[in-house]
């Protein structure tokens, strides 16, 4: 689980969080800055909240169209070992009594200047030292370029330096956070796939071959990754219609085979009423050359092989009762057990691939939408899947 240690004082843990839940201390800022659209949340110590203002320097790493061009700190007193400050910490611009000046810890010694500089107690452990020396992108927040950016900040109360604060941000895959994991679930509830969504805050710099997507995508590269134990492991990649991609499903996959190392690209395809639903399309089909069960109201889509009969047809799941009708329908068993049962017909936004204006009804009117399959070989259907995706962030 991705989380934020902070230590101050020699190692001692000043806080701690799952990142999944360090969101409800922010609240979302729509003229904050790009790289963290966010402002910490009225308290004692800012009780105007605290905006986060980033300098001109950091943000010549990242494209600059993220509301503003940064900001000239050099009024402030920065400690001259710094190679790179990232940003002012307050509820204002210009602000001089209570604030934090954040920074990019880039090795040790730059950090223990910093602690005799503002004669504050050292924050860390030869542990963690370790990390920033061995293993940045371990704990790292952003990268700039080839700086894996491990953050520390400086506190100041009443215009006095106070704490010498390091922030860590420890993750399941080195290099990368974790954005969203998603698994497969077949045969009353056995994990048959799993995977991820990856991102790094990188600017899209010198990242050629890493997706580049949706909102913030100049600030993002992502990996989306799966595998099925023992069979196949699987890279995703971004598709364009110029390219012959699909104007919904807008990615294609790289399967090798964890035996051969043979590689195949799976394609995906949007069915004709999800193009409808979602982009006001008139085009395609609706998967009508397939044995589709009747139990089934709206069929998504499908992946396929260009050297291969398999196919797998994607539907939207409404509840357990439904399954079991298609299940039947197909002779086959059900994907979920008890637990899986018990989030579709209960919490299916625990399940969602996304929420999806289903019904054209516009803002605040989404549902969702929980995804499920049909695999087909040689026009035989041999597995039915069930599809959970879990937020991380």
């Amino acid at each position: 689980m991705d989380s934020e240690i902070v230590y101050i004082n020699g190692g001692q843990i000043y806080k701690e969080n799952e990142i999944k839940t360090l969101g409800a201390q922010y609240s979302f800022n729509s003229n904050g800055d790009g790289l963290f659209p966010f402002s910490k949340d009225i308290s004692d110590d800012y009780p105007s909240g605290k905006k986060y203002i980033f300098t001109r320097e950091f943000k010549d790493y990242f494209p600059m169209d993220v509301n503003n061009e940064g900001i000239d700190i050099s009024s402030y007193d920065l400690c001259p070992a710094v190679g790179l400050w990232i940003a002012l910490g307050a509820p204002a611009e210009g602000e001089t009594q209570n604030y934090d000046l954040f920074f990019a810890v880039q090795s040790v010694e730059e950090l223990k200047s910093a602690a005799t500089y503002y004669d504050l107690p050292y924050p860390i452990t030869s542990e963690v030292e370790d990390l920033i020396t061995n293993s940045p992108n371990t704990i790292h927040f952003w990268r700039a370029d080839d700086v894996w950016v491990v953050p520390a900040g400086v506190q100041y109360r009443n215009g006095v330096a106070t704490l010498l604060k390091l922030y860590t941000y420890p993750t399941d895959v080195s290099g990368w956070k974790t954005w969203m994991l998603g698994n497969s679930w077949i045969n009353n509830g056995q994990l048959y796939e799993s995977g991820g969504t990856y991102h790094q805050l990188t600017g899209g710099h010198g990242k050629e071959g890493y997706i580049l997507r949706g909102e913030g995508s100049h600030q993002k590269a992502e990996s989306i990754v799966s595998t099925v134990d023992g069979e196949s492991s699987s890279n995703y990649t971004y598709t364009t219609t110029d390219e012959g991609g699909d104007p919904i499903i807008m990615w294609q996959a790289e399967v090798t085979d964890s035996s051969t190392g043979v590689k195949r690209i799976r394609h995906y395809e949007s069915t004709r009423m999800f193009r409808e639903v979602i982009g006001n399309l008139s085009t395609g089909n609706n998967l009508e050359t397939y044995n589709r069960s009747p139990d089934v109201e709206f069929w998504l889509g499908r992946s396929f092989y260009d050297d291969s009969d398999e196919a797998e047809l994607y539907f939207v799941a409404i509840d357990s009762d439904q399954l079991k009708k298609v299940a039947d329908y197909y002779s086959l068993p059900v994907p979920y057990n008890d637990e899986l049962k018990d989030k579709l017909d209960n919490d299916p936004e625990s399940l969602r691939v996304r929420n999806y204006d289903m019904l054209g009804l516009g803002p605040g009117n989404y549902e969702a939408v929980v995804a499920a399959s049909i695999v087909f070989e040689e026009n035989v259907a041999v597995r039915m899947k069930l599809y959970e995706f879990t937020r991380e962030v």
